[in-house]
């Protein structure tokens, strides 16, 4: 039996799947079509990416056939913040505190799965508006060596580690304070 495309249609539900668990639906409602096909596959892919955070900025060079994506979140700022209290707490510097260092091996285990791809995690620590927001920005070179499915499935891992961690993070925190 040969069903045509079926690793796109495996890696949509997978996406899915991964949207449902981490409460995502309002993503699947508007970025996902109703039909399980080749062409739709990119469409889901591409939607999920741009949607997963808040702010997502993306710049395609024709001149280098790279592409540039920055995204943003309140919860990637929120964590930064609670971890920069951490530090403080426990007078850790920025590059050795635990929880720095645990977003940055979250991001290396999500988007080391190509040579073509690059990134790079901001964690700004301070709240005022003036100070630029924490992101995640990714650069891919080829994009026929960058899977959009692997690159949906990471960012809604990383939403997820970002999410779950705040709670540890300020839980730590406010034992160790009190």
């Amino acid at each position: 039996m040969e069903i045509e495309d079926f690793g796109e249609v495996i890696s949509t539900i997978a996406v899915a799947k991964a949207l449902y668990d981490i409460g995502r639906r309002d993503i699947l409602q508007t970025q996902f079509f109703d039909v399980l096909d080749y062409d739709a596959y990119y469409e889901n892919m591409l939607g999920t990416i741009s949607s997963v955070f808040l702010g997502f900025y993306n710049d395609y060079s024709d001149d280098d056939e790279t592409e540039l994506m920055i995204f943003t979140d309140d919860i990637i700022g929120q964590y930064f913040s609670l971890a920069y209290e951490y530090g403080r707490v426990h007078k850790i510097p920025h590059a050795e505190n635990p929880f720095v260092v645990d977003a940055e091996n979250e991001v290396q285990k999500w988007f080391d799965f190509s040579y073509s791809l690059g990134w790079k995690l901001l964690g700004y620590t301070k709240s005022k508006s003036a100070v630029p927001k924490s992101k995640l920005v990714i650069r891919t070179a080829a994009m026929d060596f960058c899977e959009y499915d692997h690159l949906a499935y990471g960012l809604i891992k990383l939403y997820q580690f970002f999410a779950d961690k705040c709670a540890e993070v300020s839980e730590r925190t406010e034992v160790t304070a009190a």
